[in-house]
């Protein structure tokens, strides 16, 4: 591995100058990272990339791609960058490392070769700003507590790859309050058994589960009923409301047994699944966890007579590495006949999100000691490699002073 150190370019040794094209404004509720080639000569360039965040969280950026062959990275300027081969990896400096909501951060270079970067990345996912499918968790602990005239209700705050943008409160059927923070107070109720829900909301507008509480109610022991039907697309699912004797919290969706997700909607986006066969499971759930019979319906894709049907191989060596607060998975690349468009990742049957890279940095959850990773590779059809699985174990964590 190769580090660069930080230079100022001359403007001296600019022999000619390219046009410096505007550039796209953030993406609403995603991350980006534009490259603009500044200058040009016939041997060499300046470039530089600006990552905008439009997500609604502090975003700490690191940004991967390749160099194609004859062109290296002479010296960078506003980030530390390292390679192997011409694989280059650009972390933050300490002034710019964390990107506010709304804000931006900028890195270049000097080439050596006129090759611009291909394959980018922005922390695992497409460098042009993938769509945030993934809803939020489920609120945490909801609970309430009585004043002199006031009734409150409190939650955990849900956790988001982009980060929550709201909390909607309901009482009964009705939506009562949409709130930043976690809690809510409003004026005591009347006497009566009443089912508060609340549920959050990512700047995209995926919808966590419900968390739910009825004061004074009995135990729920009864299960929603199923829902009616479910109607599956190459990237959207969806479904009829399910009905519960309290409330429904959720559903979970399942695409051939794996999870892709838990949501309050009647829909989930999903990454496209590609050409095969597929058997869409949705069920539902209430605040008690009692959940209903599974809805399934099964479809067949063809790819048609001329489309890629050779799967890519199976991602090697994979590994992990992990500090007190952070796992990074690693893998080696896979190949395929056409390309490889990404690589799909799993915590056991639950989907996590795509990459184009070959690292994934997650929170090291707390309490986190055995948990199964897979990670599989696709292609731009859609074709996909077999699992590479590993199971992962690490030691507990030291006790708190």
């Amino acid at each position: 591995m190769n580090r660069f150190l930080v230079a100022a370019v001359a403007a001296a040794a600019v022999v000619a100058a390219a046009a410096t094209p505007a550039r796209a404004a953030a993406v609403p509720g995603a991350a980006t990272a534009t490259f603009t080639k500044q200058s040009a000569w016939a041997t060499g360039y300046t470039g530089q990339y600006t990552i905008d965040n439009g997500t609604p969280a502090p975003l700490t950026w690191r940004v991967e791609f390749d160099l194609p062959g004859g062109t290296t990275i002479a010296n960078a300027w506003g980030a530390s960058i390292t390679h192997s081969g011409n694989h280059y990896v650009a972390l933050g400096e300490s002034w710019n490392a964390v990107v506010a909501p709304g804000g931006n951060a900028t890195f270049g270079w000097l080439a050596q070769g006129t090759g611009g970067p291909l394959n980018c990345s922005l922390n695992g996912a497409s460098c042009a700003g993938a769509a945030d499918i993934r809803p939020p968790s489920t609120p945490g602990r909801l609970r309430t507590s009585i004043g002199t005239n006031s009734f409150t209700l409190r939650w955990d705050a849900s956790g988001d790859d982009t980060g929550v943008r709201a909390y909607e409160v309901y009482s009964g059927a009705a939506l009562v309050a949409t709130v930043t923070g976690t809690e809510y107070t409003m004026p005591t109720p009347p006497p009566a058994i009443i089912t508060y829900r609340v549920r959050a909301l990512d700047a995209a507008g995926n919808a966590s589960p419900f968390a739910v509480i009825t004061p004074g109610g009995p135990a729920d022991t009864v299960a929603p009923g199923a829902p009616p039907a479910v109607y599956p697309g190459l990237t959207v699912i969806r479904w009829t409301a399910a009905t519960d004797d309290v409330a429904v919290a959720g559903y979970d969706v399942y695409v051939n047994g794996e999870h892709y997700g838990a949501t309050s909607s009647l829909s989930l986006t999903v990454p496209p699944l590609g050409f095969g066969e597929f058997t869409y499971k949705v069920v539902a759930f209430d605040g008690a966890g009692n959940r209903s019979e599974p809805r399934s319906v099964s479809v067949a894709v063809d790819p048609g007579p001329t489309s890629d049907s050779s799967r890519p191989t199976v991602p090697g060596d994979l590994r992990v590495s992990v500090s007190a607060t952070q796992v990074t998975w690693s893998w080696t690349a896979s190949a395929d006949n056409v390309g490889v468009a990404g690589y799909q990742l799993f915590h056991g049957p639950d989907w996590i999100g795509d990459t184009t890279a070959t690292t994934f940095a997650e929170p090291r959850a707390a309490g986190q000691t055995v948990f199964g990773i897979r990670v599989r590779a696709f292609d731009p059809t859609g074709n996909k490699s077999a699992f590479a699985t590993l199971t992962v174990v690490l030691d507990p964590p030291p006790p708190v002073p």
